[in-house]
């Protein structure tokens, strides 16, 4: 968080975090100071303490908020490089002929729809038919998809972009240009937040766009971010990000493409990436029956006495399960059957063990603080810092994971952040 940040307003700092990855010390305690200001005053509340609390338990509020703090800023063939690449990169995956399935691309985040629209407008200029690709495209903002689907823009949208071009791929209309019909049938909007609507789609990309989106959010968050893009791209798939995103790519992951002005990476081939789990947590399986599951993002929860808060788009999760002890033992075999199977595989290990405890109940704040205090009691502070946020995003109150909290922040040399988690604990204290 930002070290300027007023203390009534750290709790919505914490909630913007833990909802959407956006980093308050990156967007600057102005912006959550003007937008939090707007807000006192259209619902009429006081100070920043009563609106946290109906921030954790409305939706709507949620995307008020969120509306006033994501300003869209993007054009038609934005920074041409990428998409003269992706006509190379494509021209190259179609050598052998047509593919059996349709290409699947996906522009996120999406802003108001002037980069999948050019992406369409780059497809089908190479000779594509309209059925031989398909584009999903997901913002955060209801107002830029709702744009994004009325589909007509201005001169602001058209930098760049020639006479000829704009009488190729558009046609007027009395508030100004629209694409084409054909343009506009290949590409499928959807307003989600982001770090959520990763882990349900089912979809293998050729293609992902994600650009100037990490440079705003905690490097937790990108991580994580990088991950889900990660598993939702072919071996071999392209990635492209923005100029400024390019240190926090992992090689591990991603292989750089050695392109001028292109920031882009293509999927390396053997890795798999549950996004929303620590590395750690990984099954040891070399060659599993069938992809890890991609667990749901926990969604924001207010105090244990506030109902628990699904991510906006989404139903909201039934109660959790009582937690219980994360543990696990391998199926009992009989003396009859026991001489007629293979050997036995060996017990799994704790992080599996918290794995598959997650995978049952991927709301449980008991077992993010037991992964907590495994990974504390590995030397993995960071990793254990992630863990104790998820707990923390479940169970607010939880005091555990904020003394944890306190002492591990502590260590890590982020002194404002353990006075804030201070804070929070005194505030439960009798």
């Amino acid at each position: 968080m930002a070290s300027n940040l007023p203390a009534d307003l750290c709790g919505i700092a914490e909630w913007l975090a833990a909802y959407s990855g956006i980093s308050t010390t990156i967007i600057g305690s102005h912006s959550l100071k003007r937008a939090v200001q707007q807000r006192l005053q259209a619902t009429g509340l006081g100070d920043a303490a009563p609106y946290l609390e109906l921030l954790l338990i409305s939706q709507d509020e949620q995307q008020e908020l969120v509306e006033l703090l994501v300003v869209p800023e993007t054009w038609f063939f934005r920074d041409r490089h990428p998409y003269a690449y992706l006509r190379q990169y494509l021209a190259g995956l179609l050598q052998g002929g047509p593919p059996s399935q349709p290409l699947r691309l996906l522009s996120a985040p999406c802003s108001t729809g002037e980069e999948p629209y050019s992406i369409a407008m780059t497809l089908l200029a190479m000779g594509l038919a309209e059925q031989a690709f398909s584009i999903d495209a997901i913002d955060i903002s209801r107002q830029s998809i709702r744009r994004a689907r009325q589909a007509v823009y201005g001169k602001h949208s058209f930098r760049g972009v020639s006479e000829a071009e704009q009488q190729q791929h558009f046609q007027a209309t009395d508030q100004g240009l629209t694409p084409h019909a054909a343009i506009r049938q290949t590409v499928h909007f959807r307003r989600a937040n982001l770090m959520v609507a990763l882990a349900e789609l089912a979809s293998q990309y050729d293609v992902i766009f994600c650009r100037n989106l990490m440079i705003y959010l905690e490097e937790a968050a990108s991580q994580q971010l990088l991950a889900s893009l990660a598993g939702l791209l072919k071996p071999g798939g392209l990635l492209i990000v923005g100029s400024a995103e390019t240190g926090k790519v992992p090689s591990a992951l991603f292989e750089a493409i050695r392109e001028p002005f292109v920031f882009g990476y293509r999927r390396r081939a053997a890795q798999a990436c549950p996004p929303l789990l620590p590395a750690a947590i990984r099954s040891a399986d070399p060659a599993p029956a069938a992809p890890a599951p991609r667990l749901p993002r926990p969604a924001p929860a207010a105090a244990a006495r506030r109902p628990r808060l699904a991510p906006a788009g989404r139903e909201r999760p039934g109660p959790a399960p009582a937690t219980t002890p994360v543990t696990a033992t391998p199926p009992a075999t009989t003396p009859a059957t026991a001489t007629a199977r293979a050997p036995a595989p060996a017990p799994p290990t704790q992080l599996q063990r918290f794995a598959l405890e997650l995978q049952r109940n991927p709301y449980s704040d008991a077992a993010y603080l037991q992964l907590a205090a495994w990974m504390l009691s590995h030397n993995r502070p960071q990793e254990a810092l992630e863990s104790l946020q998820k707990c923390l995003y479940l169970k607010p109150d939880c005091r555990a994971a904020l003394k944890a909290m306190i002492q591990l922040t502590r260590q890590l040399g982020q002194v404002e952040r353990s006075r804030q988690f201070q804070g929070r604990l005194a505030r439960l204290e009798p």
